[in-house]
């Protein structure tokens, strides 16, 4: 959980500070980094590729990865994987 004792955990701080200075376009695009709201498996498959692509790109591509890891992500687009990948 991302609380512990009352406060925020560490990783979590540290991971949206890195979100707050770089601004990744995840931000702006929940539906593709989520896909799995996405009812179509067609567009379920592009929508993951797209995050995938743009995750590739992002300057904070491995700090993303290593957060999801910590935290166990189990949806969502993180760090160039999907859950199935981690």
């Amino acid at each position: 959980s991302m609380v512990k004792h009352g406060h925020l955990s560490s990783p979590y701080m540290a991971f949206l500070k890195l979100v707050n200075i770089n601004d990744p376009e995840c931000q702006k695009l929940p539906t593709v980094f989520f896909p799995e709201d996405i009812s179509d498996p067609e567009a379920r498959s592009v929508a993951t590729k797209t995050a995938k692509a743009i995750c590739k790109a992002c300057p904070i591509v491995d700090e993303c990865f290593t957060y999801a890891m910590e935290t166990h992500q189990r949806y969502g687009i993180w760090g160039a994987t999907s859950p199935q990948d981690r």
